[in-house]
């Protein structure tokens, strides 16, 4: 009886009520390795003031490249677009009232559309699906109001075929 009636005090205490928000974000930013670009907008839940669950859409564009090598030899990569419904939680050394690092890891499924042009001349979608892990920096810029950036790795599969992609992204995320 003690250790419930202790857990709803605890609960229900205003110091645990004003850690726990709810939170709007938006990011976009470059890829590294292929060159191309990624956006993603989402949707959390703090708990407290060091871990926040969230949602998101992420979608990532890597453009197509060729080369030659002289000798009549050349090689591509097909590039394409990856859509993707992330689920996320981020570990954070200090509140969203102080500058902080993070860490963050999840797992998205979705689709990809590979780039079509005049070598690969299909136009295909299919499934995708995997895990990412990365870090970022999180600062405030008002009561509310945060700026982040951040840096991860997705890997996964696509059609059978290893899937990579490593955005850097910055945004700005609302706390409510």
């Amino acid at each position: 009886m003690r250790f419930t009636l202790g857990a709803l005090i605890l609960l229900f205490s205003p110091a645990m009520a004003t850690a726990q928000s709810f939170v709007v974000q938006g990011a976009a930013g470059p890829t590294m390795i292929d060159s191309g670009f990624s956006v993603a907008a989402g949707v959390g839940y703090s708990p407290n003031t060091h871990v926040t669950f969230s949602a998101q859409v992420d979608r990532s564009h890597l453009s197509s490249r060729f080369s030659n090598n002289g000798r009549g030899m050349q090689s591509g990569f097909r590039g394409g677009t990856v859509t993707l419904a992330t689920a996320e939680v981020q570990l954070s050394l200090f509140g969203p009232d102080r500058l902080t690092p993070y860490a963050l890891g999840g797992i998205g499924i979705g689709v990809s559309q590979p780039n079509v042009n005049e070598f690969f001349r299909d136009r295909v979608t299919n499934k995708a699906g995997g895990v990412f892990a990365g870090g970022g920096l999180r600062v405030p810029l008002g009561n509310r109001l945060s700026m982040f950036a951040d840096a991860r790795v997705f890997i996964g599969a696509e059609a059978g075929e290893t899937l990579g992609l490593a955005p850097v992204r910055a945004g700005i995320a609302w706390r409510f």
